[in-house]
């Protein structure tokens, strides 16, 4: 008989291989990039090859391989069950990615039925993937009442560290990057603007779900690291998808995952400098 950690496991691999699977193969659930990037820039090399399927597998390996390893970092301080550490954890990325898709409708002019179905997509794999992963190599922590002094105010600041950035940089560099930059990056309506502040918000939420997790006792340390590491690799992932789809948008996807990062950190430097309690300093 399994124990019933192996049959979660078990369970969840075979969920997640079926998601995956039918994105990469059903054309219902497959991805399609948007009219207004089709129309405005050149096809990437990998889709004129024909290699698109092999090279969005070898983008999934690399994003759950790097889902693990932060994973599997944070896990050993989170206190909590294994396998809902996972689960929590595998949601939150795909929270970020359900907002990257969302923006892409503000953004793009694509249909919000379109962007729901990836958002639903995306968002129940990474939670399966991330239970087994859970399952796999997180260990079972007894729950502790743990508290971050105004949680509220990490929210506020790490939003508004992640509009501002964004904000700036699209503006700073509209002209150097041209084209890719005015359809990608740049905010200019108040929908636009909500779902930027909805998605900083949420990387506030993130870190008050993580805080004691963190490694580093250092401020710019443990902020770097959840920053750049635990929500910038999947933000910057998310933006280099594009690279498989179209030629030409490298720098100003980088730029988009990179600016989401520093602003990040920017409000979780911010929050731990005025607000942090005297332990984590």
């Amino acid at each position: 008989m399994l124990s019933k950690r192996y049959a979660g496991v078990l369970v969840a691999a075979i969920i997640a291989i079926v998601i995956i699977s039918a994105r990469l193969f059903h054309p219902t659930w497959d991805y399609y990039p948007p009219d207004r990037l089709v129309d405005s820039l050149e096809r990437s090399w990998i889709v004129d090859a024909g290699v698109r399927d092999l090279a969005f597998f070898g983008y999934v390996v690399v994003a759950l391989g790097l889902m693990t390893v932060f994973f599997s970092i944070v896990q050993r301080r989170w206190a909590h069950s294994a396998g809902l550490k996972g689960f929590l954890y595998g949601t939150s990325l795909g929270v970020i990615w359900a907002f990257g898709f969302l923006t892409g409708w503000a953004f793009l002019g694509t249909t919000l039925r379109a962007e729901i179905l990836n958002c639903l997509v995306d968002l129940i794999g990474l939670a399966v993937v991330g239970w087994a992963i859970g399952l796999m190599v997180g260990k079972d922590l007894t729950p502790a009442a743990r508290q971050i002094p105004k949680p509220w105010l990490a929210v506020v600041f790490v939003a508004a560290g992640f509009v501002t950035v964004h904000t700036l940089g699209a503006m700073s560099f509209a002209a150097p990057l041209g084209v890719t930059a005015d359809l990608l990056l740049r905010p200019r309506s108040w929908l636009q603007y909500g779902l930027l502040i909805a998605l900083g918000a949420w990387a506030g939420q993130m870190f008050i779900m993580l805080r004691h997790a963190l490694p580093f006792k250092n401020v710019v340390a443990r902020s770097a690291f959840f920053a750049f590491g635990v929500f910038g690799h999947s933000w910057l992932l998310f933006h280099l998808f594009f690279v498989i789809e179209f030629a030409g948008v490298f720098e100003t996807t980088l730029l988009a995952g990179l600016m989401g990062s520093v602003g990040v950190f920017v409000g979780v430097a911010a929050y731990e400098w005025t607000a942090g309690d005297e332990e984590k300093r």
